[in-house]
């Protein structure tokens, strides 16, 4: 098998995203910090795949065992994504030993909280897990119904429908020194909006420009500008090609809740107003 997707974390160290890419992986998911702690290699992870041109996601490594512990992860995760764009979900792993003593419900609604809030956030939010925890930890039917579900089944073919098959912990990429886990994408609609644009040229807005209110699906001008001020705010926004996509769309999102705003992804008068403050 060739995997199209990887997922990395602190364990590994001096990616070189160029030769990672070169070598076919089209997309990498980052672990962005565990229980309340981030990453210490997210950052420079981040910046590596995003200079490189791959499409990025996020995980979240679980230690609560409750459901308020679970929203205060999903809050610290909130946090350290802030001003970054992704094109596909920020998923939640729990695998924990101790955790399997809470329950199927409980940790079924553990999940839920950190995803609804991360999703509240303006973040597409998918769960991490293995067919056994499906099975006996975790609801899978509710999972694959409200978020993206991001299988780990160390096999020759994935035991249950899913977006993202993470397939084996052993796998080589050129550019990466030693083993790294390898992922198939099974359905590419996972993939949200256009890598974004690393240096956008410069556009001053203008006040009959930024008038109307833009949402998904618009074109034109005015979200040329959007996407500008969304980026010069350090908000990824799928690229400045003046098409509200969904990249533009979680932008926004962020944006909105970064600032106090309603976030329902919609860019009216408070948000140009808050973005040319």
């Amino acid at each position: 098998m060739t995997p199209n997707c990887i997922d990395i974390s602190s364990w590994q160290r001096d990616i070189d995203f160029e030769r990672v890419k070169a070598a076919g992986i089209q997309a990498v998911i980052i672990r962005a910090g565990f229980g309340q702690t981030k990453d210490n290699r997210f950052e420079a992870h981040y910046a590596g795949a995003r200079a490189a041109g791959l499409y990025i996601g996020a995980y979240w490594y679980s230690y609560a065992y409750s459901a308020e512990q679970a929203e205060q992860e999903a809050r610290a995760c909130i946090d350290i994504l802030s001003g970054k764009t992704f094109e596909l979900p920020v998923y939640y792993d729990m695998e924990e030993d101790d955790q399997m003593a809470l329950g199927k419900a409980v940790m079924t609604a553990m999940a839920c909280r950190f995803l609804d809030t991360v999703q509240a956030a303006g973040y597409r939010g998918g769960m991490y897990s293995s067919p056994s925890w499906f099975s006996d930890f975790i609801d899978y039917d509710l999972m694959r119904k409200k978020y993206s579900v991001w299988l780990a089944h160390w096999a020759s073919q994935p035991a249950r429908a899913c977006d993202i098959w993470q397939y084996s912990d052993k796998g080589r990429v050129d550019g990466i020194d030693g083993d790294v886990d390898v992922d198939i994408i099974e359905n590419w609609d996972v993939i949200s909006g256009d890598i974004p644009t690393p240096t956008p040229e410069p556009v001053t807005p203008s006040l009959t420009v930024i008038a109307p209110t833009l949402r998904r699906g618009d074109t034109g001008k005015a979200v040329f500008v959007l996407q500008a001020l969304l980026l010069a705010a350090g908000y990824g926004a799928g690229g400045v090609d003046g098409i509200f996509g969904s990249g533009t769309e979680s932008a926004v999102r962020s944006f909105q809740y970064q600032n106090a705003l309603e976030v329902d992804g919609i860019a009216g008068k408070m948000t140009f107003g808050a973005l040319c403050s």
